[in-house]
């Protein structure tokens, strides 16, 4: 007698072989989307941090005083906004401002912002460049953009609406959004948004350079 594979016995591995050979293409697939899923998620934390630190940024270049002889905190600034926030005449305080040293003000001298449109924010937020956002498959990039939006006093409704280059308000709202390329389609990942105004800073003391 010998011994040797039956007919059933032969079709029966070919099944199991080719079922093996079929569900790893699934499974390599599965996984492959699950990394990138991961990416993604990634993308979306770093947008959050990236809008953080935007927060932080000073709302104008000419927000800082540049007295070379003290330090002192960010002032307000006199924009073509709504009245309502506009200088006193003859004072460096708005409607309801406290007459008091170090408290937030404008500047003495009627000083206005130096961004009059949409300003780009890449290169001034750390990790905004595109080499550092290669995901598993996909590439992704980050931008981030700050502009005026109006300042009625009648109330803020988060617009998203900028407004026109040479105009300026007293609310600035910055956007950060990181956008992926997939299958050769651009597509928006994350986009948020905050809002800063044109308040200046209580100067608690002021610091003398000898």
């Amino acid at each position: 007698m010998k011994n040797a594979f039956t007919m059933i016995e032969l079709i029966f591995a070919i099944v199991v072989i080719a079922v093996v050979m079929l569900t790893i293409p699934m499974m390599i697939q599965v996984n492959n989307k699950a990394l990138e899923g991961n990416v993604a998620q990634e993308a979306i934390f770093l947008v959050s941090t990236v809008l953080s630190e935007t927060t932080a940024l000073i709302w104008d270049d000419n927000s800082i005083d540049g007295n070379a002889t003290t330090i002192t905190a960010s002032g307000i600034l006199d924009t073509a906004g709504n009245a309502v926030y506009a200088r006193v005449a003859g004072t460096s305080l708005r409607q309801g401002g406290m007459q008091k040293n170090r408290t937030r003000k404008f500047f003495d001298t009627a000083t206005t912002p130096v961004q009059t449109a949409t300003e780009s924010l890449s290169g001034v937020i750390t990790g905004t460049s595109t080499s550092d956002l290669v995901g598993y498959k996909n590439v992704y990039t980050i931008g981030a953009t700050r502009g005026y939006i109006a300042d009625a006093p009648a109330g803020f409704n988060f617009t998203t609406a900028t407004l026109a280059a040479g105009t300026t308000s007293n609310i600035k709202m910055t956007t950060v959004e990181i956008n992926a390329t997939i299958d050769g389609t651009d597509t928006t990942i994350s986009r948020l948004r905050a809002y800063t105004c044109n308040v200046g800073e209580a100067d608690p003391i002021t610091w003398e350079v000898p």
